[in-house]
């Protein structure tokens, strides 16, 4: 038993890191190929597709992120679609990953030698090995195309006590920046960030000004164009967020039960690691004097916390919103458990506790069961048959026998135009969020309001017409239902020139019919 356990006390740190690149590679091949559909993947890719096509973002369709998600993905766009959305996610998981070693390179780089690799895998266990961040960072969302950047950003920081302090400083502050052009509300990273690096001068000089210098040449770049190009389209997209009303305590404290419980073990491991220091050292006395300890960890943590903040007191905050900045967050918590947690010498044990405990937290995630079952009828459970991707895939091939290629495609479910090639109408690219009811000028903003919708389906611009329930059910911005009357009008324009071929069950996100439909002769 001595043996075993000093083994692991020496080259527990190495075994855990190839257990944790193994349980990753392994989190997220699962993540891609049984991970529930999101209405969100479809418009993402379509937007990227388009601007591979040669259309402007703002001018030409409606979209409600920066530019930076639709510009790389368009730029890649023969690498992934011909395989739709599971090229898209392929692509996706990829840069999750890289996201995942990035956030380890950033624990590691705040901690001596000795330590580093213990913070490496521990980070990576925290990211990597977490079946929620793997989904999140899976999907063709803006999380791990924004992770990447940010995390990139913050690890050429750590370079700015040395020679060549203002070169990483400054192209630290334009990745940042264009992370937030992947994403808006990580903006607000930049001026804590500056801040921080301002009161750490002492030890990265004028790092503060190239870091903001660089951060608004980032700015300028991704938004400059869009910007007085199209201002006022421009304008009405990146305010769609914040336009929805209502603000309700509840929904925020549901988004933080649910982000806990989505990264347990990072919050868990940290908890016990303080527990056993306070536990060890009564008296407050610390292992390290204080100078000596990193300031970067804390520095990582403040500016996570800007955003994570700004995003719970939003009006309807969500949890998976908070993904871009998890990483900055495990980094943070890894470096410290590594520095203050783990015994006077290296140790591999916490490195190893890190990648068991998040590997079993991942196989008793409620998630697996949630993928798996459609519901529970009664006293019976139904099981899926295929994965929401396979399903996706075989309804896109009977959509390409349906109309012929660069066909249009009449849908707000925005992935059956990326999985099958067919074209949405325009005014629709943005799936369910496309429909403005009341916004009298929504056509000049590239979306459909309730005149400009009933003309459209009266015109039937599609050889085919597929429609889940969320179909012409949601009014924006507010993301109000759309009334049932209201709705029933627009089903029955459909049903006038279009004739139904197939229906199909328990379909895409949160399992509703979806209807195909041809145009009659």
């Amino acid at each position: 038993m001595e043996r075993i356990v000093s083994f692991f006390r020496k080259q527990g740190t190495v075994f855990a890191a190839v257990a944790a690149v193994a349980a990753a590679v392994a989190l997220y091949a699962f993540a891609v190929g049984f991970g529930p559909l999101n209405q969100d993947e479809g418009w993402y890719l379509y937007a990227a597709r388009s601007v591979a096509e040669g259309k402007t973002l703002y001018r030409d369709f409606f979209f409600t992120q920066g530019p930076v998600l639709p510009a790389v993905y368009g730029a890649f766009h023969a690498l992934w679609q011909p395989f739709g959305v599971l090229g898209g996610r392929l692509f996706t998981a990829f840069l999750g990953i890289l996201s995942c070693f990035f956030a380890a390179a950033l624990a590691a780089r705040s901690l001596p030698p000795g330590r580093r690799l213990c913070a490496a895998v521990t980070a990576f266990a925290f990211t990597g090995c977490n079946l929620y961040h793997a989904y999140f960072t899976s999907i063709p969302k803006t999380y791990a195309l924004a992770s990447l950047f940010v995390l990139g950003g913050f690890l050429l920081l750590t370079f700015c006590d040395g020679k060549g302090a203002g070169f990483f400083a400054f192209f630290g502050g334009f990745l940042v920046a264009v992370g937030a052009g992947t994403r808006v509300s990580l903006i607000l990273l930049l001026p804590p960030a500056a801040f921080g690096l301002l009161m750490m001068r002492r030890r990265y000089g004028f790092s503060w000004l190239w870091f903001g210098v660089g951060a608004t040449a980032g700015v300028a770049a991704v938004y400059a164009v869009p910007l007085l190009a199209s201002t006022d389209s421009f304008l009405f997209a990146q305010t769609f967020h914040v336009t929805r009303g209502g603000r309700n305590l509840a929904l925020s404290v549901g988004a933080l039960s649910r982000i806990v419980r989505g990264y347990f073990p990072l919050v868990a491991l940290t908890a016990a690691v303080a527990l056993l220091r306070f536990l060890r050292s009564p008296g407050g006395e610390t292992a390290e004097p204080q100078e000596s300890r990193s300031p970067l960890p804390l520095f990582w943590l403040v500016c996570a916390a800007a955003v994570f903040l700004f995003q719970l007191a939003s009006p309807h905050p969500y949890d998976d919103y908070q993904v871009p900045v998890m990483g900055l967050f495990a980094a943070a918590a890894a470096a410290w458990c590594a520095e203050r947690g783990a015994a006077a010498k290296p140790d591999g044990r916490l490195a190893l506790v890190a990648v068991l405990f998040a590997g079993l937290t991942a196989f008793s995630t409620s998630q697996l069961q949630e993928w798996f079952v459609i519901r529970q009828d009664r006293f019976w459970t139904l099981m899926r048959e295929k994965s929401d991707l396979a399903q996706l895939r075989e309804v896109g091939r009977q959509l390409r026998t349906l109309a012929p290629k660069g066909g249009v495609l009449l849908t707000q479910d925005a992935y059956l135009a990326v999985e099958s090639g067919l074209v949405l109408p325009p005014g629709l690219e943005m799936g369910p969020f496309s429909y403005f009811p009341d916004d009298e000028e929504a056509v000049r903003h590239r979306v459909v309001n309730r005149d400009s919708l009933r003309r459209l389906l009266e015109e039937a611009p599609g050889e085919v017409c597929a429609y889940s329930g969320y179909g012409w059910a949601i009014a924006s911005p507010v993301m109000t239902p759309v009334p049932d009357a209201e709705r029933r009008g627009f089903l029955e324009a459909i049903e006038r020139r279009y004739e139904e071929v197939a229906v199909v069950p328990d379909f895409g996100q949160n399992k509703t019919a979806l209807r195909i439909m041809k145009r009659k002769p």
